[in-house]
């Protein structure tokens, strides 16, 4: 699952700053200069009409509001395609159903200008998606599309900046290396009830474009769906820690510690550049304990604030996490 829906408090000597990198320009501190970009990029990202044709008729099927002074007959064809997307795609999990997925993966690959081919398992969808396109570029897409460029522009300084060591210290926590080609990040309109989602294999994310998910909370944004490809990591560990001591955890407990591990680091990128009061996002959303109930993130700092100081194995930090879990009687 996935993070989305991020907000950022900056506070004390960091409130000016973030403010700054917040700002759609995200300028850089005056007292030092951005970093260099890496020579390769830890992302690529796109604005591919298609994917957002696709989620926001998901959305628009869903309640999602979609002003526009339509033609007659343009409102007929666009409302047909609401009413199908209500009927067959509105309700389907766009993260585990894996028609959803193969539907967002054949049509991110198509250019902006190109016909979309036959998408495996739904052989009507290219022709309504085609029949609809002309309707979405004349009334939304150019400010769809506005909005993802601008996204994308925020994130770029942000990256040169902090995305060498994030994507760094991010694989070494999971005890694995970051992958050899950038991970690929559709920006859209809409991303599903969450705000963003992350498949794999092959690895790509969709990610909204809401303000709250701009600067600071969107590089963790972007760092936290990164560190989907070691779910294993997560689950299996705390998996075994729970049949070798025989303890119960709450389901969700791994995504807290995902939760956790990526806003802890992106706090320390930031403190360690100077930029202090960086809250992640799920403390600020009191997440954890819709995640793993009360108490759950001082368990998880406990436990896996050791590993990320070095004095722990990840082994360890959720054996430990798992051992000291509170058991009903």
């Amino acid at each position: 699952m996935a993070a989305g829906w991020y907000r950022h408090t900056m506070r004390r000597n960091g409130l000016a700053l973030g403010l700054m990198l917040t700002s759609m320009g995200c300028a850089s501190p005056a007292t030092k200069a951005p970093a260099p970009p890496a020579a390769q990029s830890e992302f690529t990202f796109q604005s591919n009409l298609w994917v957002n044709l696709h989620h926001f008729l998901r959305a628009v099927a869903r309640g999602e509001p979609a002003p526009g002074k339509l033609t007659p007959e343009e409102r007929s064809a666009w409302d047909h395609a609401v009413a199908v997307y209500a009927e067959k795609y509105m309700n389907r999990d766009v993260l585990r159903d894996d028609g959803m997925v193969a539907i967002k993966d054949t049509i991110r690959r198509v250019g902006n200008e190109e016909r979309l081919p036959e998408i495996p398992g739904e052989p009507d969808l290219d022709s309504l998606l085609e029949g609809v396109a002309p309707i979405y570029r004349k009334h939304w897409w150019p400010a769809h599309d506005t909005q993802n460029r601008s996204w994308i522009a925020a994130a770029q300084p942000l990256l040169a900046r902090y995305g060498r060591k994030l994507s760094h210290d991010l694989a070494v926590s999971y005890g694995a290396e970051w992958p050899s080609s950038p991970i690929p990040v559709d920006l859209s309109v809409a991303a599903g009830p969450v705000g963003a989602y992350t498949t794999y294999p092959p690895h790509s994310t969709i990610a909204s474009t809401n303000r709250s998910l701009m600067g600071l909370s969107g590089l963790e944004l972007l760092f936290h769906e990164a560190s989907h490809q070691w779910d294993d990591v997560l689950q299996g560990g705390i998996q075994k820690a729970a049949t070798a001591h025989g303890r119960k955890v709450p389901p969700q407990l791994w995504h807290a510690v995902l939760f956790y591990n990526a806003g802890e680091l992106t706090r320390r990128a930031l403190l360690e550049d100077g930029v202090g009061g960086y809250i992640e996002y799920a403390d600020q959303q009191d997440l954890y304990k819709s995640l793993c109930g009360g108490g759950c993130r001082e368990r998880i700092v406990e436990s896996w604030g050791p590993h990320l100081d070095g004095s722990a194995t990840i082994e360890a930090a959720l054996d430990g996490l798992v051992n000291g879990w509170p058991q009903e009687d």
